[in-house]
């Protein structure tokens, strides 16, 4: 072996990681956060559907029949009106923290990405520790992460 050969084995250089490695970093904590939220994919279709039929349900000025899946959750003393409000405050958060994670995922990786086209490893870094806290964060207390 030669002595640069020797010294690299000795002293290996720190990986680096890839652009797509970074990014992938943001997607999976944006993937945890929405499974922390919603649980599972088939639950957030239930609350989606939930959330339509309370907007029926609000927009008919709670009149009529109540729809089954405000009605599930009319229980405990809620009233039908009070089922849909607080599903369509549900909502309202859900879909808030939605538009959080996206708007910070898609910058971060563009600033992942600019930053690596100019070698700037360290920074890039940086800057998915960063987004990885401010995803966790835009979903405390929301949904099925809430307490």
């Amino acid at each position: 072996m030669s002595e640069s050969e020797i010294e690299l084995h000795l002293n290996p250089r720190p990986l680096v990681p890839t652009t797509d490695e970074l990014c992938n970093r943001i997607d999976t904590a944006a993937d945890t956060a929405r499974a922390r939220v919603a649980g599972d994919p088939l639950r957030a279709v239930e609350y989606d559907r939930a959330r339509i039929a309370a907007e029926q349900f609000a927009a008919a000025g709670y009149q009529g029949d109540v729809p089954p899946m405000v009605a599930a959750w009319a229980i405990n003393g809620r009233t039908p009106r009070e089922a849909a409000d607080d599903i369509l405050h549900e909502a309202a958060q859900y879909t808030a923290a939605l538009i959080v994670l996206r708007e910070t995922r898609l910058a971060a990786k563009e600033q992942v990405r600019a930053l690596m086209d100019a070698g700037e490893v360290e920074q890039a870094q940086q800057v998915v520790e960063q987004t990885v806290a401010a995803i966790e964060a835009a979903v405390a207390g929301i949904g099925n992460n809430a307490g």
